[in-house]
């Protein structure tokens, strides 16, 4: 069984140690407010530092997970690649592509595991699309559309909605597009008096030519986490917190009368059942799952890679560049 440090213990850090505890891997905490080592320590019984050297040094563990601001990422996944430690690093990768390529290239050389926390890949709802695309059941994806709106969340301070929600969205139409983002227009803006933007809506285009709309804001006085996909075949609804899909197909029938109008549209609309749990849990066994794959001389990567946060993270980079100037960004490909 993995020995898992997590570094990071907010609100997305309390939840990785709550899963790793409840599968059996938690060996230790790791964050610069000693009160808040001290408290989740105790709750869950296990060694806490403030340092993260002295941590890696008295623990020596298999893995650890950074769930720490967006900007302290490339300084702690550095130090952590350095000392031979398999990571799970929170979205977004880094706010620095070049700082991110980087990560990946020396995890690479190490031969460690890197996963990215790309949460919502990891939610049965897009295992399941993903499983059903791959088989053609519902033909080719023309247009992917997702709505990631709520309440503007107090926790966030160093990155805008974008980097932070938009993310999320990006990875996952890139996913389940299965090709590669070339292109980006974004507008979007400020409303609450911070420092990055509250909303923004991204039009991506891919190179097979087909393209998706992402939708996110912190001014919706409700929690929203839908995506919508146009296919060949049928049109197919994804709720995130539902974890339900719906597929909506018609059938056009031959009217008796040829003037007659409306013409006779036959639509039907199915659930599908989805296995549902936890995407949290489902990360971090895919992590484990990595590193036991690594050390057995496997070759299955995280299901969301360096390389795949890499693309998400030019992606949010460039849409941010399009809201500043108003123009329609290339994606640099690697």
């Amino acid at each position: 069984m993995q020995r898992v440090l997590v570094v990071g213990v907010g609100a997305m850090g309390w939840n990785h140690v709550r899963v790793c505890s409840e599968v059996g891997v938690l060996c230790g905490i790791c964050d610069q407010d000693g009160a808040e080592v001290e408290r989740v320590s105790e709750e869950f019984g296990v060694p806490g530092f403030n340092d993260l050297d002295e941590a890696i040094s008295e623990l020596q563990p298999d893995g650890a997970i950074i769930a720490t601001p967006t900007f302290t990422h490339f300084e702690i996944a550095s130090k952590i690649i350095d000392a031979e430690i398999n990571l799970l690093i929170e979205k977004p990768i880094s706010d620095d592509v070049d700082k991110a390529t980087e990560l990946v290239h020396k995890a690479k050389e190490k031969g460690l595991v890197l996963g990215v926390g790309h949460i919502e890949r990891h939610n049965p709802v897009i295992s399941e699309a993903k499983r059903r695309i791959g088989k053609g059941e519902w033909g080719e994806v023309v247009t992917i559309s997702t709505r990631r709106v709520s309440n503007f969340p107090g926790r966030i301070r160093d990155v805008g909605v974008v980097l932070d929600l938009g993310i999320h969205d990006i990875d996952n139409a890139t996913y389940l597009m299965g090709s590669n983002p070339i292109s980006v227009f974004a507008t979007g803006g400020s409303l609450n008096e911070i420092d990055y933007e509250d909303h923004a809506t991204l039009m991506i285009g891919f190179q097979n030519g087909n393209n998706a709309v992402i939708e996110v804001n912190w001014i919706t006085p409700m929690k929203v986490r839908s995506v919508s996909l146009t296919c060949e075949h049928a049109f197919v609804e994804l709720d995130y917190m539902k974890q339900d899909i719906s597929v909506s197909s018609s059938v056009f029938t031959e009217p008796n009368n040829p003037n007659q109008f409306p013409a006779n549209i036959e639509i039907e609309k199915k659930s599908i059942a989805v296995n549902r749990d936890e995407p949290l849990k489902l990360e971090i066994l895919d992590f484990l799952r990595a590193i036991s794959d690594s050390e057995n001389s496997g070759t299955a990567p995280p299901l969301v890679d360096g390389e795949q946060a890499i693309t998400a993270l030019r992606v949010a980079v460039a849409a941010l560049e399009s809201i500043e100037t108003g123009k329609v960004v290339s994606i640099e490909q690697p």
